[in-house]
């Protein structure tokens, strides 16, 4: 390679900050029968195991406080329903939740040896910390295969053990996404195929066949998209292979590197046809190829992984602007990470992760981080050992620096009885150049980076791990309880229809359906089915409004009795009668039941006939009988009508609650005990759309987009001491009223 190459790209040299092939065996003892030398790396990695260990700690807690906020979601219910089955020796489960059996959605077969963990104590919380495990056992491997690199003997000095190893924990302690990936649900399909895939790796670039073997196993056991992780391994180690064959810079000797691409061939073969046998048997469902890429193929129902590969060859301007669109998502998992990882020849991996994120889920990034937990896990320790490369060019910058110094000088010398003024131009600008070299390859230029590194990725800690609390506990500690009692209220045998943002933990039965499915008709198969709908509570996907208007459905049916009501929780029974084997969802209505809003003066009156239940404020204290009746809704004219009696003034009020901009308001004379309706004309001139946390500074990250149009909230205010009493809320288009 010629010099000017070398100042391009610091990749060459990355293939070659790798571990050794061989010397110190498994027993401390070096392969040639030496003593081995004393590991310069040995302070600094128990430091690493030691924060490890803290992290492990803290993950399993937050896992435990996320299982007792009931923050587990349909992925959870997915996977956890065929737990529960492999559990009580259903072999073969179907998951009705996901309405197919199990294996058909990303062929996970690490979960049947697992499942019969959930029979112990405490049950469904087994899946979130063996996930814990994972990750922080694939980032104990990252570590390793930095620790490996630490021994080989072109290891510059200049990067020492503790500011390497240091760095790549602080890379991956630090990472906010990969706590935002294990807060949702568990994927074993991702996080464990990526935690045993650096494994892997590092038994590629070690030689170490039977633990090879072993990692390989399990990443395959993950499913599906561990079929591509290893092929993209495979392929780093064919590419490096070939790159250190190609420009060889002292460190790997030929041998070590046609290891390199024998293992890499071999790796790259067994995952290619792993994932096309998951393919080709049905098998990878749940990988939702047609909702992430049917921009690829317009008109078409489905599209599979034939289909995909046209549609990127035939379209490449359509996924270049998907990219594009995602390029401030993208860079936020490559910044935080330690964006030097991508310019080695072992990258294949994180690049894959990120090309099938930013081409297929789009402005989805941030809510489905767990998928891009691969590039989280293997650009930490790749951009160490490319910070290690790019120390060795520096010092041989800097060797060359002095040598032509050294060169410049000694000429002068000769020139005896030349003037110093003689120096013409070019010398004078040689001189400069050198001395510049000399700066750039100064011995704390690989330290400042790395410490801009650092600091880079606990700028990322700082802005984003704040929020999790906010954007993963969205049940209160007061429903949490309630949910608690419904839970044990609901016979186990029993069917459960379950809004999706609590539904997890409610799937260790036989039959489970969400809300938010879009399933007009949900089928019921016991003779008494339970419906537990949560409106404001939860990460919900479902609107307030359409689970509001389910739960004046279920009032209103003959065959729905309320069982448990209260923290916002609502528990139906709905008893399967003759001829009737199925629940009908109704489509979102105009008209809400008061009863099911919130409130913060007014209690829910539920006796008696469905229709007379209502919200009532019987004290003295001024606020709002009720808030929260929310309808999405664009610029228009609007009606909005409240059935409500009082026996002192009222008002009602229209809000856009997405800007907190009041929109219209009337005030209400008393009523009495006779029922008025009242109504108000509401106009939403323009959209303001609800302000989401994006992050700040270098560290943003594009938010995941609000609805496209305004929350309009009506409300009923009391102020003064007397009975309110609301019965309904409604809002529609002035043309349709």
């Amino acid at each position: 390679m010629t010099t000017s190459s070398d100042a391009v790209t610091a990749a060459p040299d990355a293939v070659a900050a790798v571990p050794p092939s061989t010397g110190t065996g498994a027993h401390g003892v070096d392969d040639r029968g030496a003593a081995p030398p004393a590991d310069p790396a040995a302070a600094a990695r128990r430091v690493a195991w030691a924060v490890l260990g803290v992290q492990l700690v803290a993950l399993l807690v937050w896992s435990a406080v996320l299982y007792s906020r009931w923050s587990e979601t349909y992925d959870f219910a997915l996977r956890y329903q065929a737990w529960w089955g492999i559990a009580h020796g259903t072999l073969d489960p179907y998951v009705s939740v996901a309405h197919r059996f199990f294996w058909q959605d990303h062929f996970e077969v690490i979960d049947w040896p697992l499942a019969p963990l959930s029979r112990l104590w405490p049950g469904a919380l087994w899946p979130l910390w063996i996930q814990d495990l994972m990750v922080v056992g694939g980032e104990a491997g990252a570590v390793l295969l930095v620790s490996d690199a630490l021994r080989r003997p072109g290891w510059p000095q200049r990067v020492p053990p503790r500011v390497a190893i240091g760095l790549v924990v602080v890379l991956l302690v630090a990472n906010p996404w990969l706590y935002v990936g294990l807060s949702f649900d568990f994927h074993f399909q991702s996080v464990g195929a990526a935690a045993f895939a650096v494994l892997a790796l590092r038994e590629v670039i070690r030689g170490r066949h039977r633990l090879l073997l072993l990692w390989v196993v399990l990443c395959l056991a993950c499913g599906d998209i561990a079929g591509t992780y290893l092929a993209a391994v495979g392929l780093s180690g064919l590419l490096a292979g070939w790159v250190a064959a190609r420009w060889p810079r002292g460190m790997v000797d030929a041998a070590e590197a046609r290891g390199w691409r024998r293992r890499g061939a071999v790796l790259a073969g067994v995952g290619a046809l792993w994932f096309a046998f998951v393919s080709l048997i049905g098998a990878n469902q749940g990988s939702a190829l047609t909702s992430h890429y049917a921009y690829l193929a317009p008109g078409r129902a489905s599209i599979g992984i034939a289909g995909l590969v046209v549609g990127i060859v035939v379209h490449p301007g359509r996924v270049v602007a998907r990219l594009w669109a995602s390029r401030v998502d993208l860079w936020a998992y490559v910044s935080s990470s330690g964006l030097l990882g991508v310019a080695t020849p072992w990258s294949l991996l994180p690049l894959l992760v990120l090309f099938e994120s930013g081409a297929g889920q789009g402005p989805l990034l941030r809510s489905i981080a767990y998928e891009n937990f691969g590039a989280v896990l293997f650009l930490a320790p790749l951009s160490v050992l490319v910070l290690g490369s790019i120390a060795r060019r520096l010092a041989r910058s800097g060797a060359r620096g002095r040598d032509a110094s050294g060169g410049d000088a000694a000429s002068g010398g000769d020139a005896g009885g030349r003037d110093a003024g003689s120096l013409d131009a070019g010398g004078r600008e040689r001189d400069r150049r050198s001395r510049d070299r000399r700066a750039i390859a100064a011995r704390w230029v690989p330290t400042v980076l790395a410490a801009a590194l650092a600091v880079n990725a606990l700028g990322w800690a700082l802005a984003w791990l704040p929020q999790l609390p906010s954007e993963w506990l969205r049940v209160t500690p007061a429903a949490s309880a309630e949910l608690d009692r419904v839970s044990a209220a609901i016979p186990p045998g029993s069917e459960v229809i379950a809004s999706q943002g609590v539904i997890g933990r409610l799937a260790g039965r036989r039959w489970l359906y969400e809300l938010a499915g879009g399933r007009a008709q949900i089928p019921l198969h016991t003779a008494s089915s339970y419906v537990v709908v949560l409106p404001y509570q939860g990460i919900e996907v479902a609107s307030v409004r359409a689970q509001l208007g389910l739960l004046g459905y279920l009032a209103a049916d003959r065959h729905a009795r309320l069982v448990m009501a209260g923290s916002g929780v609502w528990l139906f029974r709905v008893d399967r009668a003759a001829g009737a084997r199925d629940l009908r969802v109704p489509p979102p209505p105009r008209r809400l039941p008061a009863w099911g809003l919130t409130t913060a003066t007014g209690t829910a009156v539920l006796s008696g006939p469905p229709s007379r239940w209502h919200m009532v404020r019987t004290g003295g204290r001024p606020g709002y009988v009720v808030d929260g009746a929310d309808w999405n809704e664009p610029p228009g004219s609007y009606h909005a009508r409240v059935a409500l009696a009082s026996g002192v003034p009222t008002v009602v009020e229209a809000w856009d609650s997405s800007a907190h901009v009041l929109l219209a308001r009337r005030y209400v004379a008393p009523t009495g005990t006779l029922r008025r309706q009242v109504s108000l004309t509401v106009r939403v001139s323009d959209t303001r759309r609800q302000a989401v946390y994006g992050g700040w500074g270098p560290f943003s990250f594009a938010p995941l987009p609000p609805p496209t149009d305004d929350r309009i909230e009506i409300r009923v205010w009391a102020g003064r001491p007397g009975r309110v009493a609301v019965y309904s809320v409604e809002l529609a288009p002035a043309r349709a009223a």
